[in-house]
């Protein structure tokens, strides 16, 4: 009887950014400016490989801190994405996932495969206890992505995103470290 559940690609890995990851990173953003668009923020305000620098600075400094915790996701060694721990909260042990793919990597289990090696990180040797998703209530594969990882939904946060001018409403899922299951 065959598998209900797709095996992740094991070709996926993450590795932290460095500054000649800039033209690079620069071109999959413009390459995917549709799609990034309706659901980050920062997509306007990427307009040149020194903005994909001064993002990857300022990536950098967030990791000295430990603030944010910023990775490339590699598909056979190839970037694919970028995902990421940000909003680091020290004394209560949690903080948020954001994440976003090349439209060409999309439905391959990719980004799923990415957060299981984010959250090994997130609940192992950074000790966290907890991670929360916020993802616009339309963005349904982000909202996907999130369930299929084992997050609970918690509600919606309303009028929560500012996107593209308008306030729009946000899904918050969580996932618990005792809940983690690798």
């Amino acid at each position: 009887m065959p598998s209900m559940v797709e095996p992740l690609p094991s070709n996926v890995s993450l590795r932290a950014p460095e500054l000649s990851d800039a033209p690079a990173l620069f071109a999959l953003i413009n390459a995917n400016r549709d799609a990034l668009r309706p659901w980050m923020p920062w997509e306007p305000l990427t307009r040149s490989e020194a903005d994909s620098r001064a993002f990857l600075e300022s990536a950098a400094v967030g990791r000295q801190i430990g603030k944010a915790y910023t990775w490339l996701v590699l598909r056979d060694g190839a970037l694919a994405g970028v995902c990421d721990l940000h909003a680091i909260d020290d004394l209560n042990r949690h903080a948020f996932v954001g994440y976003w793919l090349d439209r060409r990597q999309v439905g391959q289990g990719v980004m799923q495969a990415a957060l299981r090696l984010l959250l090994a990180e997130a609940f192992g040797p950074l000790g966290l206890h907890r991670v929360a998703i916020d993802a616009a209530a339309d963005n349904h594969r982000s909202c996907a992505v999130a369930e299929r990882l084992g997050f609970r939904y918690e509600g919606v946060l309303r009028e929560y995103l500012l996107l593209q001018g308008r306030y729009c409403d946000a899904r918050q899922y969580s996932l618990l470290a005792q809940e983690w299951k690798q």
